[in-house]
C-alpha cells in the first residue's frame, strides 16, 4: 500500500513539474462522446483525442483547461449500465456519493429529494443534513447543472457527457457551487438529419430499462426537434419477506419514468432558440430492513414495512443565442416543479425505536432567469459577465409518529420562499503567448422567508417505554410558529478567483489558483432540547482554496498525464440532524458548526499504447478535518462541537481512492469488432457516522468501514457501420457489500457513565449484470 502512494505521488510530481516532455503540434479536436476508436480522420488512432469541454462557460479543450476537470461520456455509461449519479460518479478522482440524500436523514426512504445534489461529496466536504423533521429544500455543498439549469431534470439519459468540475466554482455558478459543479449534457437537436437511438437493457434484480430518442427536421436548416424518453424499473436489492411473495421484493425497488422534448429553432446563422420541456415520475419504495447490531458484534437483517412513495418533476425552459458581432450573449429562462409523497418507517428493535413519518410537499417550484454576454475567441482579453436571477416557492409537511403507540411525535407545516440574485464578471489576459491570468468576481444575495409551524409531543420522556402502546400518551403537544420577521433572513455573499496559467510548450500547462464559493444560508423550527419546538438557522458558509495544477500530453500524445493539489479553509461545517438528547428515545436537534480544513489530489493518466489499447489511472487522496472543535459551543447545551463528532476527521469521507481500467478492441473478419473493458476501485478504510464522546468503543467498529476492492467488467460489440452494439457488464465481480452508511445510538448508559450503543447500516451495491443491445439510425 505505501509503495502504491510513493508511486502515485511520484507520479503527480511529474505531472506537475515535468512539463517539459516530448509534445506534438495541436490536433483537430473531437467531441467530448467520442471514444478513442472513434477519433476523426485528422488524428491518428494511435493517439488520444482531445475532448471538447465547456463547463467554465466556454468552449476549451479539456487539456487547454486551468482546472481540474474530469469528464464521462454518455455512450460509455450506457453500455457500462451506469444511471444513477453515484454510479456515473465513482470513478472520478476526489468525488463521491450522489445518490440524493432524502430530506429527513432517514436511510432508505422513499421521498426522494428536490435536488440531486444532496448526497454529493467534492474533496471531503459534504452537503448540510436538513434539520430533523425537516423536509425544506436545503442549499447543497456543489451544484448540479443539466443543460445549463441548476438542479435541471432528465440527468440520467439521452447524455452527451458529464464534466466534473472540482474545486470552488462560485463565480460563475454562485449559489451551491462551494465545492464544485457538476455539468451533465443531454443531446441537443441536430439540424437538417433524421437520426435516433434505442437501447434497451435486462439484468438481475428484474431490471428493465428502456430508451429511446429521435430527431427530425421541422422546417430544413431552421427548425429540428429531437424527442427522447427513458423507463428504468428493478426490484430492490435486499429480499424483504419472501413470505409475501411479490410483495416481499419491493423494499428498494424503485421505478422512473422520464420524458424530454428539445426543439431548436435557428433562422439565422447569428440567432438560434432552444425550446425545452422535460418530465420525471418516480416511484419508490423504502427498503423495508434494517441490520442491526448483536451482541456477538454480528449484523441481522430485521424485516420492518416498506413505505411506498412517490414524486414527480416538470421543467419548461429555454435558451437564446445571440451573436452581437465581437460577443455573444444568452439567455437561459427556466421554470421546474417538483412534488412528493411518501410514508417511511424507521425502526432500531434494540431499542424499541420505532417511527413512521408521512411526508408530503404539494408545492416545490424553482424560476430562474440567468444572462451571460461573453466575449468571443481572439485577442489577448477575453471576458464574460452576467447575472442569475433564483427563487424557490416551497411547501411541505412532515409527520411522525410512533409506529407502536400511534402518538405523535411532532408535525411540521413549512411554506418557504427563497429569492437571489447575482453578478459576476470574468476576465482572461495574454500577459504573453505563453502565460495567462485569470481573475473573476461575483456578489450573490440571497433572502429567505419561512413561515412555520412545528408542534412537537412534550411526554415522549415520562409515557410509557419506548416500543410500548402507551409510549407517548397522554400527549402534550406544544405549538410553535415562525412567521413574520422572525422567519426572515438575508445573506450577501462575495466571492472571487485569481489564477495564473502558463504553457510550457503547446502539451504542458501549468496553473495557480485562489478562489473562493459560499452556501447561503437557512431557517427551520425543529424540536429543541426540552422537547419544545425551537428556530433553528443556518449560517452562510464560506470557503476558499489553494490549488496547483499541470495538464500534460507525453510521447506523441499517447500518454496523458493530468494532476492537481488543493488546500481548503472551510469557515465552518454545519449538521442539523445530530440528536443532542441525552433521553432514549427522545429526540432534539439543533445546527451545530466547527471549522474545517482539507487538503489533497488528484491524478488521472490516460495511455494508449497502441491503437488497440487503452489504460487509465484515477487517482485521489483526501484529508477533511475540523478545527477548533472543543471551542465551538452547541446552542442548546452545555456541551460543545467535539462531544458529539468526537474525531477529528470529518464523517464518510474517504481519504485514498483509486481505479486502474484497461481495454482492449479486437477487429474482426466481418468488420464488426469488440472491446473489452475492466476495471478495478480501491477504497481505503473510513469512518461513516459521528461518534459521540460517551459511546462505547464498540461504536468505533461499528461506524468503521475497512478498505475494500470493486470490480467491473464489461464487453461491447460493434458492427461495422457502428450503427447496432451489444453490451454485456457485471458491476462489482465479486459480489462485496461493504458498509457505507452507519447509523449508531444511543441505547442506554451504564453504570461507569458509558454509552451503550444500537447500530444499523446500510450496504452498497451488491453484484449487478446485465445487457444493453443499442441501435443507431
Amino acid at each position: 500500500m505505501n509503495r502504491k502512494v510513493l508511486l502515485l505521488m511520484a507520479a503527480s510530481q511529474a505531472a506537475l513539474f515535468g512539463g517539459t516532455g516530448v509534445a506534438s503540434a495541436q490536433t483537430t479536436p473531437v467531441a467530448a462522446q467520442t471514444t478513442p476508436a472513434n477519433a476523426t480522420d485528422t488524428q491518428s488512432s494511435s493517439e488520444l483525442p482531445d475532448i471538447v469541454v465547456t463547463a467554465q462557460r466556454q468552449s476549451e479543450t479539456l487539456q487547454r483547461a486551468a482546472a481540474s476537470v474530469s469528464v464521462r461520456s454518455g455512450s460509455d455509461l450506457l453500455a457500462a449500465g451506469k444511471f444513477a449519479l453515484s454510479a456515473i460518479l465513482e470513478d472520478v478522482p476526489g468525488v463521491s456519493g450522489g445518490a440524493a440524500a432524502t430530506p429527513t436523514g432517514m436511510a432508505g426512504s422513499s421521498s426522494g429529494n428536490d435536488s440531486p445534489a444532496a448526497g454529493l461529496t467534492i474533496r471531503g466536504i459534504p452537503s448540510n443534513s436538513g434539520v430533523g423533521g425537516s423536509a425544506t429544500s436545503i442549499a447543497t455543498s456543489a451544484a448540479i447543472y443539466v443543460d445549463g439549469i441548476y438542479n435541471g431534470v432528465g440527468s440520467s439519459y439521452d447524455i452527451d457527457r458529464v464534466e466534473i468540475l472540482r474545486g470552488p466554482q462560485g463565480t460563475l455558478y454562485g449559489r451551491s457551487a462551494t465545492t464544485g459543479v457538476v455539468v451533465i449534457k443531454t443531446r441537443d437537436p441536430a439540424l437538417g438529419i433524421v437520426e435516433g437511438n434505442i437501447a434497451a437493457e435486462a439484468g438481475n434484480y428484474d431490471l428493465e430499462h428502456y430508451y429511446g430518442a429521435v430527431n427530425v427536421p421541422l422546417v430544413s436548416d431552421v427548425i429540428a426537434l429531437r424527442v427522447s424518453g427513458n423507463y428504468y424499473s428493478r426490484d430492490g436489492y435486499d429480499t424483504h419477506d419472501v413470505d409475501k411473495g411479490e410483495l416481499g421484493y419491493r423494499g428498494g425497488a424503485m421505478r422512473s419514468t422520464d420524458f424530454r422534448a428539445k426543439m431548436l429553432i435557428a433562422p439565422t446563422s447569428t440567432f438560434s432558440v432552444l425550446l425545452g420541456v422535460a418530465g420525471q415520475n418516480n416511484k419508490i419504495y423504502s427498503s423495508g430492513n434494517s441490520m442491526n447490531l448483536q451482541t456477538d458484534g454480528t449484523y441481522d437483517k430485521v424485516y420492518g414495512d416498506v413505505g411506498p412513495g412517490t414524486n414527480k418533476f416538470r421543467q419548461y425552459w429555454a435558451e437564446f443565442n445571440l451573436d452581437l458581432g465581437g460577443a455573444n450573449l444568452v439567455y437561459i429562462p427556466a421554470f421546474r416543479t417538483w412534488t412528493s409523497s411518501a410514508l417511511n418507517y424507521g425502526r432500531v428493535p434494540a431499542i424499541g425505536l420505532a417511527v413512521d413519518q408521512d411526508i408530503s410537499t404539494p408545492k416545490d417550484e424553482f424560476m430562474t432567469h440567468e444572462l451571460r454576454l461573453a466575449s468571443q475567441q481572439g485577442g489577448k482579453l477575453k471576458w464574460q459577465i452576467g447575472a442569475l436571477y433564483y427563487q424557490n416557492d416551497l411547501r411541505s409537511i412532515v409527520k411522525a409518529t410512533d409506529g407502536y403507540s400511534g402518538a405523535l411525535l411532532y408535525n411540521s407545516d413549512v411554506a418557504k420562499k427563497t429569492t437571489a440574485a447575482g453578478v459576476f464578471g470574468e476576465a482572461t489576459y495574454a500577459l504573453a503567448d505563453t502565460t495567462r491570468l485569470n481573475a473573476g468576481l461575483r456578489y450573490d444575495y440571497t433572502k429567505v422567508a419561512v413561515d412555520q409551524t412545528y408542534t412537537a409531543n412534550l411526554n415522549l420522556c415520562c409515557g410509557g417505554p419506548l416500543g410500548s402502546t402507551t409510549y407517548g400518551y397522554p400527549e402534550i403537544l406544544q405549538t410553535q410558529t415562525l412567521s413574520g420577521q422572525e422567519g426572515k433572513r438575508t445573506y450577501r455573499n462575495v466571492t472571487y478567483k485569481v489564477r495564473l496559467e502558463h504553457d510550457l510548450s503547446p502539451r504542458n500547462l501549468l496553473y495557480a489558483l485562489t478562489s473562493s464559493g459560499f452556501s447561503p444560508g437557512d431557517l427551520s423550527v425543529t424540536t429543541g432540547r426540552t422537547g419544545a419546538p425551537t428556530a433553528v438557522e443556518f449560517k452562510t458558509e464560506t470557503l476558499t482554496s489553494y490549488e496547483v495544477g499541470s495538464k500534460n500530453r507525453f510521447f506523441g500524445n499517447r500518454l496523458q498525464v493530468n494532476g492537481s493539489a488543493f488546500y481548503y479553509v472551510y469557515g465552518g461545517y454545519q449538521v442539523g440532524n445530530i440528536n443532542i438528547s441525552d433521553i432514549i428515545g427522545l429526540t432534539a436537534f439543533t445546527a451545530i458548526s466547527a471549522p474545517a480544513r482539507a487538503y489533497g489530489g488528484e491524478l488521472e493518466i490516460s495511455f494508449q499504447p497502441t491503437p488497440r489499447d487503452r489504460i487509465g489511472i484515477n487517482s485521489s487522496y483526501t484529508k477533511a478535518y475540523f478545527v477548533d472543535r472543543r471551542e465551538q459551543a452547541v446552542p442548546g447545551s452545555t456541551r460543545t462541537f467535539d462531544y458529539y463528532f468526537s474525531r477529528k476527521d470529518i464523517p464518510n469521507v474517504i481519504p485514498f481512492r483509486t481505479q486502474v481500467n484497461y481495454d482492449h478492441d479486437i477487429d474482426l473478419s466481418d468488420g464488426s469488432s469488440i472491446t473489452l473493458h475492466g476495471d478495478v476501485r480501491f477504497l481505503s478504510s473510513f469512518y461513516s457516522a459521528p461518534l459521540r464522546q460517551n459511546l462505547v468503543d464498540g461504536a468505533l467498529d461499528a461506524a468503521r468501514t475497512g478498505s475494500q476492492f470493486v470490480e467491473d467488467v464489461t464487453a461491447t460489440w460493434r458492427s461495422r457501420d457502428n450503427r447496432l452494439s451489444l453490451s454485456a457488464y457485471v458491476r462489482n465481480v465479486s459480489n462485496n457489500r461493504y458498509n457505507i452508511n452507519a447509523g449508531v445510538n444511543l441505547a442506554g448508559v451504564n453504570a461507569t457513565g458509558q454509552g451503550l450503543i444500537a447500530a444499523t447500516r446500510e450496504l452498497s451495491d451488491p453484484r449487478t449484470y446485465g445487457l444493453v443491445l443499442s441501435t443507431k439510425f
